[in-house]
């Protein structure tokens, strides 16, 4: 895959995984979570919707 399409494909991951915690906001509230741990959140949750949808691009075997 070129570089420009990965950069595109983490593109939409990140708008995905932002837009996911987007919508459960009420409930990370409610935790009392810190800055951080939402951050955390976010960056494992659009690493693993990029890997996903990475993994249904490459399909190659």
């Amino acid at each position: 895959m070129n570089p420009r399409a990965r950069a595109f494909l983490l593109t939409i991951a990140v708008l995905i995984a932002f837009w996911l915690i987007w919508s459960r906001l009420r409930f990370v509230v409610w935790v009392q979570a810190d800055f951080s741990q939402i951050l955390l959140l976010f960056g494992v949750l659009a690493l693993v919707i990029f890997l996903g949808l990475d993994h249904l691009i490459n399909r190659r075997r």
